[in-house]
Protein backbone atom coordinates (compact mmCIF):
# COMPACT_ATOMS: atom_id res chain seq x y z
CA UNK A 1 0.00 0.00 0.00
CA UNK A 2 2.88 2.14 0.59
CA UNK A 3 4.61 1.53 -2.89
CA UNK A 4 3.19 3.98 -4.53
CA UNK A 5 3.06 6.69 -2.66
CA UNK A 6 6.71 6.18 -1.62
CA UNK A 7 7.40 6.05 -5.54
CA UNK A 8 5.80 9.21 -5.84
CA UNK A 9 7.43 10.95 -3.02
CA UNK A 10 10.74 9.94 -4.66
CA UNK A 11 10.12 11.15 -7.72
CA UNK A 12 8.82 14.53 -7.09
CA UNK A 13 11.98 14.88 -5.02
CA UNK A 14 14.15 13.46 -8.37
CA UNK A 15 14.51 17.02 -9.97
CA UNK A 16 17.39 16.88 -12.79
CA UNK A 17 18.52 12.81 -11.81
CA UNK A 18 14.92 11.08 -12.27
CA UNK A 19 17.03 7.84 -12.43
CA UNK A 20 18.54 8.35 -9.40
CA UNK A 21 15.66 8.95 -7.24
CA UNK A 22 14.37 6.07 -8.92
CA UNK A 23 17.49 3.66 -8.56
CA UNK A 24 16.83 4.93 -4.53
CA UNK A 25 13.34 3.97 -4.40
CA UNK A 26 13.72 0.35 -5.92
CA UNK A 27 17.27 0.47 -3.40
CA UNK A 28 14.94 1.00 -0.53
CA UNK A 29 12.08 -1.18 -1.28
CA UNK A 30 14.13 -3.91 -1.98
CA UNK A 31 16.44 -3.50 1.35
CA UNK A 32 12.78 -3.39 3.26
CA UNK A 33 11.85 -6.45 1.77
CA UNK A 34 14.93 -8.62 2.65
CA UNK A 35 15.25 -7.09 5.92
CA UNK A 36 11.84 -7.51 6.99
CA UNK A 37 11.44 -10.87 5.90
CA UNK A 38 14.54 -12.00 7.87
CA UNK A 39 13.56 -9.96 10.85
CA UNK A 40 10.10 -10.91 10.50
CA UNK A 41 11.08 -15.08 10.64
CA UNK A 42 13.66 -14.29 13.75
CA UNK A 43 10.06 -13.06 15.60
CA UNK A 44 8.19 -15.67 14.46
CA UNK A 45 10.45 -17.98 16.52
CA UNK A 46 8.54 -16.64 19.64
CA UNK A 47 4.91 -17.18 17.89
CA UNK A 48 2.62 -16.40 14.95
CA UNK A 49 0.58 -14.30 17.50
CA UNK A 50 3.81 -12.21 18.77
CA UNK A 51 5.40 -11.73 15.58
CA UNK A 52 1.64 -10.14 14.18
CA UNK A 53 1.91 -8.13 17.43
CA UNK A 54 5.50 -6.76 16.73
CA UNK A 55 4.77 -6.44 13.69
CA UNK A 56 1.14 -4.10 14.35
CA UNK A 57 3.51 -2.24 17.07
CA UNK A 58 6.11 -1.35 14.60
CA UNK A 59 3.47 -0.05 11.95
CA UNK A 60 1.48 1.91 14.22
CA UNK A 61 4.81 3.67 15.56
CA UNK A 62 6.14 4.82 12.26
CA UNK A 63 2.43 5.65 11.19
CA UNK A 64 2.84 7.90 14.16
CA UNK A 65 6.30 8.78 13.47
CA UNK A 66 5.66 9.63 9.92
CA UNK A 67 2.81 12.24 10.73
CA UNK A 68 4.71 13.90 13.15
CA UNK A 69 7.59 14.31 10.34
CA UNK A 70 5.29 15.18 7.69
CA UNK A 71 2.88 17.81 9.85
CA UNK A 72 3.92 20.63 7.67
CA UNK A 73 3.59 19.35 4.35
CA UNK A 74 0.38 20.49 2.24
CA UNK A 75 -0.24 19.79 -1.37
CA UNK A 76 0.32 21.58 -4.13
CA UNK A 77 -3.24 23.02 -5.38
CA UNK A 78 -4.13 23.54 -1.47
CA UNK A 79 -0.66 25.67 -1.35
CA UNK A 80 -1.00 27.69 -4.56
CA UNK A 81 -4.60 29.43 -3.37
Amino acid sequence: MTQPLFAGIVTSLGGKRPGQAMGLNVFTLFIGFGLGSLVFGEVLRLGFTAALSTFALVEFMLAALSLTLFRSEIPRHVAAR
